[in-house]
């Protein structure tokens, strides 16, 4: 969580900058929601599954792969928007 407030951080400051348009900051916006909805819920599952059973076991680490994948598929998502918007600006 750190590292994707770091980026928040940044990213706001670059779109600052840039003098984005409402409709970037929205997306923007949704885009890092999505990131910090996911890494919370991935949060969540890991440290339920860890309660639960504390022990390997390979159906709660499928569970934890999932969530963790669903992490970075929102990350590239964010990414995808990020990229979308360097594009547009540099036409």
């Amino acid at each position: 969580m750190r590292t994707h407030g770091l980026a928040v951080i940044g990213v706001v400051i670059f779109l600052a900058l840039t003098g984005a348009a409402a409709l970037w900051w929205a997306l923007v916006g949704l885009a890092i929601g999505l990131v910090l909805v996911a890494e919370m819920a991935n949060t969540a599952i890991e440290a339920l599954a860890d309660l639960l059973h504390p022990g390997q076991h390979p159906e709660i680490g499928f569970a934890k792969d999932v969530a963790a994948g669903a992490v970075l598929l929102a990350s590239l998502i964010a990414i995808g928007v990020g990229l979308a918007y360097l594009a547009e600006l540099l036409r």
